[in-house]
């Protein structure tokens, strides 16, 4: 006859990520009501950062609160389970099991620290901060230079491409080198972004902006953008549901209105407000960063 024991469930944040916050608290679930939870049955996992420390543990039953200082420096933290068998239902069965070790946990959220902003013009205050810090963490951007990041300006088809493409692939992803031709006449295989124009197009995320060119310095509008964003996320032969007028502004039958709505169904996207979409308004940098952090789930 098995014998059921326990065993986490899920270990998830409490607060805001990422987070300049000196404390933070990871909730533990456990499969059941267990007791003899303390400090010494977790350790952090950390990047980055320095002197972190567990300094309590409350709660009861099933769900137990963790509070990690969260030390100095830049970098991420993680809470894990070791299983040293102190862990008990109320049948008096250890965590996993008998045995050391077999009730580990290893899988829960990862916070991002960040104590001091890295973007001179993008202040901890700023609405779209922390998912433009783990866009950052997630080295999907280094900013537009001089220190800055620039979340007003907009973001342009030549970026998308790259911002897209490292989402997909990883941040240390780099695309095979240009041939004799990028496929598009305004694209000359020296400009910046060439290499990676020509992998989206490959990789069937665009066919460019019409008679055979890609408009690499045109803006983003919010409907391309919703496109771009669910063929990156789901493959290039993926097709939306049809609409059925979830938008006000997107009436069935417009440009993109199935993939609009799709990308709002995904929780990717609200809208603009008012029940709108605003598919002609152009995307931001710090609205790029929220679309890529939603999509590609970045920690």
């Amino acid at each position: 006859m098995s014998v059921n024991v326990p065993v986490v469930s899920s270990i998830i944040r409490a607060n805001t990520n990422p987070t300049n916050l000196t404390s933070i608290i990871f909730i533990v679930a456990f499969s059941e009501d267990v007791t003899g939870v303390n400090t010494s049955d977790f350790a952090l996992v950390t990047t980055g950062i320095t002197g972190t420390s567990i300094t309590s543990v409350s709660g009861s039953g099933a769900t137990r609160n963790v509070t990690v200082n969260t030390g100095s420096g830049y970098g991420t933290v993680r809470l894990d389970v070791m299983d040293d068998d102190s862990i008990k239902d109320v049948a008096n069965n250890p965590l996993g099991g008998m045995g050391l070790g077999n009730g580990n946990f290893m899988g829960g959220e990862t916070y991002t620290i960040i104590k001091t902003p890295t973007f001179a013009d993008v202040p901890d205050s700023y609405w779209a901060w922390g998912y433009i810090e783990r866009l950052y963490a997630a080295e999907i951007t280094g900013g537009c230079g001089g220190g800055n990041y620039c979340p007003e300006a907009t973001s342009t088809r030549g970026q998308m491409a790259i911002f897209l493409l490292k989402g997909m692939h990883g941040s240390s992803y780099t695309p095979p080198a240009v041939g004799a031709s990028t496929g598009f006449s305004d694209v000359p295989v020296g400009y910046w972004a060439a290499a990676w124009i020509t992998q989206l197009a490959l990789e069937g995320i665009t066919s460019g902006c019409g008679g055979g060119n890609y408009c690499p310095e045109a803006p983003v509008t919010r409907a391309q953008m919703a496109v771009f964003l669910l063929r990156a996320k789901h493959g290039s032969g993926y097709v939306p549901p049809s609409a059925t007028g979830v938008f006000g502004d997107v009436p069935p039958g417009s440009f993109a209105d199935a993939w609009i709505e799709r990308l709002a169904a995904e929780g990717i996207t609200a809208g603009c407000g008012g029940g709108n979409y605003c598919p002609g308004g152009l995307v931001t940098r710090a609205q790029m960063a929220i679309f890529l952090v939603k999509t590609f789930n970045l920690p």
